[in-house]
C-alpha cells in the first residue's frame, strides 16, 4: 500500500490523484457504486464468462470430448480446476512484487514517464512480469524463464488453432460439402489455420496502437462482446427440454 511513483497525476475528470494505491485494493467484492469493480457487475459479468470458459470453449470441451471415458473427464475437469489456482501465485502474485518493487516505471501513471519508459502513454503494467524476471533472476535462469514464456505461449496458440480449424472443418464445411474426404477436411483445415494466423497479424497493430490498455483488460473487453451470447445459448440447451 506504500509503493508510490515518485510522479504522480491528477486526473483531470475527478481531481483524484492517480497512483496511490485505492483504500480497498485487499477487498475482491468492493462496493457497488463508487470503486473501480462493483461487485454486482463482477458477479453479473463473471458468471458467463466462466460458463463460457469452461463449458462452451472449444478449446476445453475438445479435450473433455476426447477422453477415454465419463470419469477420465470428470476428473481431468476436477484437476484442471485445481490447476486453474495456480495463476494466483504465478502470475499475480509476481505482479504485485513488479509494481513494489518498480514503481516508477511498472507503476507509473504520468503519460509522459509512461511514454518515455513503454511507449504506451496509458499503463506499463504489460512490462511488469519481463520486468521481475529480467530485474530479479540471474543470467540462466533469465534464459529458462523467456523459454517456459515462449513455450506456454505456442502451446496456447496451437489450441486454440487446432479448435478453431476443428470447428471451421468439421461443423460449417462440412455440413457444405458432405461429400468431402478426409484429406479434403486435413488440407482445409490447414489452410484454415493460416487464415488465423494472417488475421491475428493484422490485428496486432490494433491492440497495440490504438487501444493501448492493458492486455488483460483489452482481451476482457474483446470477450464481453460474445461471451454473454455464448453462455445464454449453453445454458439454453441445457435447461430447455428437447423434443426429440
Amino acid at each position: 500500500m506504500t509503493s508510490v511513483p515518485n510522479v504522480t497525476y491528477v486526473n483531470p475528470n475527478d481531481n483524484g490523484t492517480c497512483g496511490f494505491p485505492r483504500e480497498d485494493s485487499w477487498t475482491i467484492l468492493r462496493e457497488p457504486f463508487h470503486s473501480d469493480m462493483p461487485w454486482p457487475g463482477f458477479l453479473l459479468g463473471q458468471t458467463p464468462a466462466s460458463i463460457w470458459y469452461w463449458c462452451a470453449d472449444q478449446m476445453m470441451v475438445q479435450k473433455a470430448l476426447a477422453a477415454k471415458s465419463l470419469s477420465d473427464a470428470q476428473g481431468a475437469t476436477i484437476l484442471t480446476g485445481w490447476i486453474k489456482t495456480l495463476p494466483m501465485f504465478l502470475i499475480i502474485i509476481p505482479g504485485m512484487m513488479s509494481r513494489v518493487l518498480y514503481p516508477d516505471t511498472v507503476g507509473c501513471v504520468d503519460p509522459e514517464v509512461c511514454q518515455a519508459f513503454c511507449n504506451n502513454p496509458v499503463s506499463c503494467s504489460n512490462t511488469a512480469y519481463p520486468a521481475i524476471v529480467l530485474g530479479i533472476m540471474p543470467e540462466g535462469l533469465r534464459g529458462v524463464m523467456i523459454a517456459v514464456m515462449l513455450a506456454a505461449l505456442m502451446s496456447d496458440l496451437t489450441s486454440i488453432f487446432n479448435s478453431a480449424s476443428t470447428l471451421f472443418t468439421m461443423d460449417i464445411y462440412n455440413e457444405i460439402r458432405k461429400t468431402a474426404k478426409t484429406k479434403e477436411l486435413l488440407i482445409v483445415g490447414r489452410v484454415f489455420i493460416l487464415f488465423l494466423v494472417a488475421m491475428s497479424i493484422m490485428w496486432i497493430p490494433h491492440n497495440t496502437g490504438v487501444a493501448r490498455r492493458p492486455a488483460l483488460h483489452l482481451y476482457s473487453s474483446n470477450l464481453s462482446i460474445f461471451v454473454p451470447t455464448n453462455s445464454s445459448c449453453v445454458l439454453y440447451g441445457d435447461l430447455v427440454e428437447k423434443n426429440e
